[in-house]
């Protein structure tokens, strides 16, 4: 038998999104007969089953996440033998409840599965997904593959960018926790042997005491946070929310469980909300009354809390003159602009946690501190480089500075001396940051961080439509993305220069040195190309290089 490192993954690769895309073109014709005998191919085959182990064993984030069988970290053989044990037999293990806390200070209780259903349910996934992915809703836009937050903000752009709307911004209350079980099994369009898998998924019994394995649960509604079906189990449930409220002149856009609905007039959404708490009543669901409202885009008294916060962003009309003005379809001047920015709350959030990091690491070197700021100063900022933010960022970067300053005569108990944190690199006459045998060590600050261009995936587009390279080239504009990984994206092809596959959205993309850096190689861009993160591990592994 071969050994796990051995396995040939383009062959299997290349059939599975074959027959994927096979599913997603027969789905859009309505031939649901042969989908179905394509879905009992892929649940029953060993390629796909080898993918689905690696996917969850290597790829995914969680994959050191145990469930109730305490296992995160599979050997290569242990991998070998959950493929060959693997199959959908109607039945499911505990799942394991962790709980977290929302930045509110409520709770969030994710369920976690075992390493064996966390592999079949990526397995279900890889038949059900296209299946669904040629009916859902163009406007729908969270934890569908290929589409992201940002695809969201800019369909909202594209609704202002003429006049200011009504919106009725809402949100879905405890959305997955309380999907009633029998109406999303009745939404879900499959043979009887993956239906009845998801039924047992969904009524697994869930450990609130995972060490003392007692206190068990059998939930009666939900689909547990933390699966990897879950998020499209909920997809389905709330997949025709959109048709509810068609109408010439109104637009629903939603991102998971939060939405937006646009239109006009404002008793348009009046209408538009009697149809969406009906819709949801046959779900067992209904609309959080803390958190849905009807606010107007436009501001006409040039408030910073003016307009509508949706995912993070701000979203607003401001009256302008005829030189700066939108124009309609017939090219006249509409008196309106719109604006997309961070949100202040997005803002101040940050900068609190700016705050409680310098506070928090006063007893701290400085190295240690940039090791903790960067990150988050990076991922703020990425998400929000495809909007209108370089003011929000010079404002971060001016706050982030003087918490800086604070933390250093804190260190130094004196004003005096505090300068020696700060060090001329280029250019540039004051970084904050270190020189450590020979290499520099320094806080990128937020206005350095450029603003990008991105182009909002199209309508009902799909990666199941069969369009490789469209998908592909679009992640060289994903903001998820380190600048240096996008260069390499745009600079040397979006193909894994191992296996010579073209990236997909969900691919685990990382950076591999050409000459390890072990054997002197530099990190230039031209020692530098891009890899699967399972291809980087086959590449690095010992069994590859003995």
């Amino acid at each position: 038998m071969k050994k796990w490192t051995q396995v040939n993954w383009k062959i299997k690769e290349i059939w599975l999104y074959r027959l994927q895309c096979k599913i997603f073109d027969l789905s859009k014709k309505g031939d649901m007969t042969t989908v179905f005998l394509i879905q009992k191919q892929i649940i029953k085959h060993d390629f796909s089953k080898f993918l689905a182990v690696r996917k969850v064993t290597q790829d995914n984030l969680g994959k050191r996440t145990a469930g109730v069988d305490g296992i995160c970290n599979l050997s290569p053989d242990a991998r070998m033998e959950l493929v060959q044990n693997m199959q959908i037999d109607n039945k499911s293990d505990k799942i394991r409840r962790v709980t977290i806390l929302k930045p509110n200070g409520k709770e969030r209780h994710l369920g976690i599965p075992t390493i064996r259903d966390r592999a079949k349910q990526c397995l279900v996934k890889f038949a059900l997904e296209p299946q669904y992915e040629a009916k859902f809703e163009p406007n729908s836009y969270g934890f569908r593959p290929g589409r992201s937050s940002n695809d969201a903000r800019q369909a909202i752009v594209k609704c202002l960018q003429q006049l200011p709307k009504h919106v009725l911004d809402a949100d879905i209350e405890g959305c997955f926790d309380n999907i009633d079980h029998s109406k999303l099994l009745l939404k879900v369009n499959t043979f009887p042997v993956l239906k009845e898998q998801l039924r047992a998924w969904l009524k697994a019994g869930i450990l609130t005491s995972f060490k003392e394995n007692i206190t068990e649960i059998t939930p009666e509604a939900g689909t547990p946070q933390g699966g990897i079906i879950s998020p499209l189990l909920a997809n389905i449930a709330l997949h025709g929310m959109e048709n509810a409220v068609r109408k010439s002149g109104v637009y629903l856009i939603r991102y998971a469980d939060d939405f937006l609905v646009l239109c006009n007039e404002e008793k348009e959404l009046d209408e538009a909300k009697i149809k969406i708490e009906f819709f949801l009543q046959n779900l067992g669901l209904k609309l959080s009354e803390s958190k849905t409202k009807i606010t107007y885009t436009g501001n006409l008294e040039n408030s910073r809390l003016a307009g509508v916060d949706f995912l993070g962003f701000n979203f607003v009309n401001y009256k302008v003159g005829k030189h700066t003005s939108a124009k309609n379809n017939q090219g006249i001047a509409t008196g309106w602009k719109s604006k997309c920015q961070p949100s202040y709350k997005s803002i101040e959030s940050h900068l609190v946690n700016i705050k409680n990091i310098t506070t928090k690491s006063t007893g701290l070197s400085q190295k240690v501190l940039i090791s903790k700021l960067a990150p988050v100063i990076s991922g703020w900022t990425k998400y929000f480089s495809v909007c209108s933010a370089t003011k929000t960022f010079s404002y971060c970067s001016v706050r982030t500075f003087y918490l800086l300053r604070k933390w250093a005569k804190k260190r130094r108990r004196t004003g005096s001396g505090i300068t020696r944190y700060w060090i001329p690199i280029g250019s540039a006459e004051r970084v904050f940051g270190l020189k450590e045998n020979g290499r520099i060590i320094k806080l990128t600050r937020h206005d350095q961080r450029n603003i990008i261009l991105s182009t909002k995936v199209a309508g009902e587009s799909s990666p199941y439509d069969g369009r490789v390279t469209y998908w592909a080239r679009r992640l060289s504009v994903n903001n998820k993305y380190g600048q240096s990984l996008k260069r390499l994206l745009k600079t040397k092809g979006p193909q894994c220069s191992m296996c010579k596959l073209y990236f997909k959205d969900s691919d685990k993309i990382e950076i591999d040195h050409i000459i390890p850096r072990s054997q002197g190689g530099s990190s230039d861009f031209k020692n530098l190309r891009l890899m699967h993160g399972h291809c980087h591990d086959i590449r690095h592994s010992k069994a590859a290089n003995t």
